[in-house]
Order: structure tokens, then C-alpha cells, then sequence
């Protein structure tokens, strides 16, 4: 079998390896205006220490912070003529100088361009590690280089066990639930009746279901923001139902207001003659 570590080789290797930094650079620190996604957004420079379950194919986001490093792994050992274990420490290096220098530039402009993610730390590292181990099985078959001493074996056994733990996370991450809206389902606890006939009650997941007279129904998350809901007439009356977060607040406006809890929920309901 032929190797990959022959001169043409190893300047196709380079080439592409340039190309690969140039991109990555952009990909990481352009467009230097504007403001960065995540725990920075807002205007408040962020650093974001917390790491959460590692998800794979969480979501593009995810996806990317891994796909974006996968040819630094893949590249390297093909550019690089290093022991493996500076190799596996430079896939992790690579992202850690990414992030600070996101911070730093955050800190230099003086507002949340990028931010510091612990979360995208170790996808870009997993994803590093995961062409490594590529290239590095493809090597180990072209040229079967004789084993290293045991201690040396260490850096590349953590490495596979951030890949794996990864990985095994990604397999068993729960799906979420599917959203059950208040009106599709069964009341969770009483139905409190409304003045011209209408009624609220209490979804599952503590959202409300309003039902009025005429057959209309709306369904409200347990975080909706107070403000008005729905309108309907009774008997030549105007009813208005509006819902705020605690009793005492309310956002009805002028007119004869009642209020009205709902078991099952933290919300509470107002309603208000307009007419």
C-alpha cells in the first residue's frame, strides 16, 4: 500500500491545510461588527463556564462547532511530522486560543462580538480528536507503525473517551416532549367559569385553555406575557379576557374588571366589560 506521508503528498496536505486555517479564521472571527450569538448576545459580554449534556446533532449549531474542526484533525497528522500526543493536544489548544480570542476581541470592542463557550470548546475539540482518529486509523493500515510505550497510549485513550463519552451522549439523549397545548387535552384540575359564559382551565404543563361561548378556544403556554387573549359577546355585552402573571397586576385597562385563578395554574385571568 502506498503512504500518505510522501512529498506530493504532504504539499497537497499543506495547500489544503492553508486554505483550511484561512477559512476557519473567517469562520470564527468574521464579521468583526455586529453582535455575537449565544451567552453573549445582548449587549453583555458573556463567558459562558457551564457545560451542558454534548449533543452531536443537537441542533446546527452543534453540527457546525463540530464539522468546522474535523479537517484540523484530518489535515494535521498529514502536515505535521509530531508525536500523536502534541497532535491531540493541538485539537484541543485550537479552539481553547478560538474562544479566547472571541473574548478578548469581545473585551477590546467593548461589547458582546463573541462569546466565551465552554460548550463550543468541547465540540470543536471533539471534532479535532474525531479526524484525528481518521487519519490516524488510515495511517496505522498503510504503514502499521510499531505500538507506542503504554504511557505514551494515555493522551490518545483520553482523547477516545471524550469522542465516546460524546458520542454515547449524543445516542441517549432524551427527544423532547412533544408540546401539548391546554385546549388538546383534558383539564388538570377544576374549570372555573367566566361572567357571559366562557370558561378557563388548566393544561398539564400549568398553560391555560380559554373556551367561549361561540365555540372559539385559545391556548396559552404557562410563560405567555401578560396582555389581552380573546373577545367575545354575551347577551349584548363585550367581554374582554386578558391574563397577567400575579394577582394585583393588571393590564385590562379601564372598565369593570373581575379576576379570576385557575387551579392547576400560576396564571391568573382578567376579564373586562367593554361594552
Amino acid at each position: 500500500m502506498s503512504s500518505l506521508r510522501t512529498p506530493a503528498a504532504r504539499r497537497v496536505a499543506t495547500a489544503a491545510f492553508a486554505v483550511y486555517l484561512v477559512a476557519l479564521a473567517a469562520a470564527a472571527f468574521l464579521p468583526l461588527r455586529g453582535t455575537g450569538s449565544g451567552a453573549g448576545s445582548g449587549g453583555e459580554i458573556g463567558i459562558n463556564l457551564v457545560l451542558s449534556r454534548p449533543d452531536l446533532l443537537g441542533s446546527w449549531e452543534a453540527e457546525r462547532n463540530v464539522l468546522m474542526t474535523i479537517p484540523l484533525g484530518l489535515l494535521l497528522p498529514l502536515v505535521v511530522r509530531r508525536r500523536y500526543e502534541l497532535l491531540v493536544l493541538t485539537c484541543a489548544a485550537v479552539p481553547l486560543v478560538i474562544e479566547t480570542g472571541q473574548l478578548l476581541g469581545s473585551l477590546a470592542l467593548g461589547r458582546a462580538w463573541r462569546a466565551f463557550d465552554v460548550n463550543d470548546l468541547l465540540l470543536n475539540t471533539v471534532g479535532g480528536l474525531i479526524g484525528l482518529g481518521v487519519t490516524g486509523a488510515v495511517l496505522a493500515l498503510l504503514e502499521r507503525p510499531e505500538r507506542p510505550p503504554l504511557r505514551r497510549l494515555v493522551p490518545g485513550a483520553l482523547a477516545a473517551g471524550l469522542v465516546v463519552w460524546a458520542v454515547g451522549s449524543t445516542l441517549t439523549t432524551p427527544s423532547d416532549d412533544p408540546v401539548v397545548w391546554a385546549c388538546d387535552a383534558r383539564p388538570s384540575g377544576a374549570v372555573t367559569s367566566l361572567p357571559g359564559g366562557a370558561e378557563v382551565y388548566a393544561g398539564i404543563d400549568g398553560g391555560l385553555c380559554v373556551r367561549t361561548p361561540d365555540g372559539g378556544s385559545s391556548s396559552l403556554p404557562p410563560d405567555v406575557e401578560a396582555g389581552p387573549v380573546t373577545r367575545y359577546e354575551a347577551d349584548g355585552t363585550t367581554f374582554e379576557v386578558r391574563v397577567a402573571d400575579v394577582v394585583g397586576r393588571s393590564r385590562a385597562g379601564d372598565g369593570p374588571r373581575s379576576v379570576h385563578t385557575v387551579e392547576g395554574s400560576d396564571l391568573v385571568m382578567w376579564e373586562v366589560t367593554t361594552g
